[in-house]
């Protein structure tokens, strides 16, 4: 029955897909060119598409011009107020001319926020081959490009070439893993495409000044392998520079958090606030210096 009404509520989008593909054969026949010509305008079309949003922080107000190409960056766009509140207040509490590290960037939302905010210098580390094009693209339609550098290699503790793993292909999307086969939930991880690529410590960039700069600020959401990244940034952590971090876990996957709660207490930190928003993937822990 279930099978039945998901084919039912999906047969006019199918119809629709028929009538469109007898629409390209008719306009490609009619131009005497190969390719899909309506299917290359509609992908030019949808790469264009931005939205403007506004936010109040407590000082001013901050606009983002974003590239929103599907619903999942739409959505994104939508809930940007909203989503992570507790995010957004961590940036605005943060000093002036701090280093951010953004740890699974994404399309790139709080690392614009933070560099238009005129917080300082970012570093947004976002290895996803589907977000970097939209991360790039929002960078630049903001002009945060002089502010704002990308890395593309995953984190993770040690030095390695692992697999990366996708279990969403769209732009905005998340829920992938470098290293590991399981997810943010600690089951197996659904394989829409994987592939090999090398894998940094954050300790190693730093110590080898491949990055020059230490971080005031650090987030995390990385969907599951927050206890990898955090055991390879532990001279990272310990550096005075370093003074707060925001990370999202999933409590229920007890090993993992009590891996990632023991190293930041042996780098000093101690957590000073829990979100009260508890989504799928997790809640957000604010860990600080004292």
């Amino acid at each position: 029955m279930k099978f039945l009404v998901k084919n039912l509520i999906l047969l006019p989008l199918a119809i629709l897909n028929f009538l469109a593909s007898i629409y390209c054969f008719l306009i490609n026949n009619i131009r005497n060119r190969p390719g899909t010509f309506w299917l290359e305008k509609q992908i030019q079309k949808s790469q264009s598409l931005k939205q403007t949003i506004t936010h109040q922080s407590k000082n001013k107000i901050i606009k983002l011009s974003l590239f929103t190409p599907n619903s999942i960056c739409r959505s994104r766009a939508d809930s940007f107020s909203t989503k992570e509140p507790e995010t957004l207040e961590w940036i605005d509490d943060s000093e002036d001319n701090g280093v951010l590290f953004d740890i699974g960037a994404n399309v790139g939302l709080y690392s614009l926020y933070y560099a238009c905010s005129n917080k300082g210098k970012v570093y947004a580390f976002e290895p996803s081959v589907f977000n970097l094009a939209i991360l790039a693209k929002n960078i630049f339609e903001n002009n945060l490009q002089d502010k704002i550098k990308i890395i593309t290699n995953p984190l993770t503790q040690e030095n390695k070439f692992a697999n990366f793993i996708f279990s969403n292909i769209e732009e905005g999307g998340a829920l992938s893993a470098f290293g590991v086969e399981y997810g943010h939930d600690g089951e197996i991880i659904k394989k829409l495409l994987t592939f090999q690529t090398l894998g940094l410590s954050l300790d190693f960039l730093l110590q080898n000044k491949i990055i020059n700069d230490y971080p005031n600020l650090v987030k995390i959401d990385v969907d599951g392998i927050e206890h990898l990244i955090l055991a390879g940034a532990v001279q990272t952590l310990k550096h005075p520079s370093c003074k707060t971090v925001l990370i999202e876990m999933n409590n229920s996957i007890f090993e993992q958090v009590e891996l990632a709660t023991k190293i930041l207490l042996d780098c000093g930190f101690k957590l000073k606030k829990k979100s009260e928003f508890i989504r799928k993937l997790g809640n957000s822990q604010i860990w600080a210096k004292t």
